[in-house]
């Protein structure tokens, strides 16, 4: 890459995932040689991801807005605005949106790749989803967190 890679917020598509979820690729591994991908989510409260594995690359969360729990690995603990969360590769992590509102976050793949998973997500049934998922590196090994 030997050009600046710019991406404005009015050419950011989002995309339903989950009920209520969104999400849009604001940086595509393609545009930065496979070096990283960034994937912006609107998660609705309560809402999260089954607990997972990615096995070829960390995955960095950066929290935007909202208050999330998180558990990676053997810990459990919240990340509010501001908060940086970098997961291993091959550590168990699931986390979900605890406050009352729409929380934002990003979520940054190291490598990169991982981009269009993102948007196959809402084109199917959770059954299909397991097995799309197992082919983007990342393995479902449990259910979403329960949030009380």
């Amino acid at each position: 890459m030997s050009k600046p890679v710019v991406n404005f917020a009015k050419d950011v598509v989002w995309f339903d995932t989950m009920p209520g979820e969104q999400m849009a690729v604001r940086l595509h591994s393609n545009q930065v040689g496979g070096a990283l991908s960034i994937v912006e989510a609107r998660v609705p409260s309560l809402m999260g991801p089954p607990k997972h594995i990615h096995n070829e690359r960390e995955e960095t969360f950066e929290i935007l807005e909202g208050t999330f729990r998180f558990q990676v690995g053997d810990e459990e603990f919240d990340a509010a605005p501001g908060t940086s969360v970098t997961v291993p590769r091959g550590t168990p992590h699931a986390w979900a949106n605890v406050g009352p509102d729409t929380g934002r976050m990003l979520f940054i793949f190291t490598p990169g790749g991982i981009d269009d998973f993102f948007i196959e997500i809402g084109r199917h049934s959770l059954e299909e989803i397991v097995q799309i998922a197992a082919e983007n590196d990342t393995v479902i090994i449990g259910p979403p967190m329960v949030v009380k």
